[in-house]
């Protein structure tokens, strides 16, 4: 395993706040994170309660939805939310977005 993947961080947490306008009907969200050692997210899930799934990651970093989180997070503030690597993978292997 390369220095680069030990350094990765997977978080989990509740959202219980709707996007609002457009979106809220979406309902609250779980949101799932890949950080890198800078502390930056990587990769973002974004799974709403009626069903919809976002994605976003370097390639795909915003769209019409939201955008990858672009602030450094605090990983202190964070770290009761963490989850293991297979955790993060099989939700991103296995779940459809609807923005890719």
């Amino acid at each position: 395993m390369s220095t680069l993947q030990k350094t990765r961080k997977y978080y989990k947490w509740s959202w219980d706040v709707s996007l609002g306008g457009d979106y809220d009907t979406w309902g609250c969200s779980t949101y799932f994170m890949e950080i890198d050692s800078n502390l930056y997210a990587r990769r973002q899930i974004e799974i709403y309660e009626n069903g919809n799934i976002l994605f976003y990651d370097k390639s795909h970093s915003c769209d019409e939805y939201g955008m990858l989180c672009d602030k450094k997070i605090d990983d202190k503030n964070i770290e009761e939310f963490e989850i293991s690597e297979a955790e993060f993978e099989k939700i991103w292997q296995t779940k459809t977005p609807i923005n890719k």
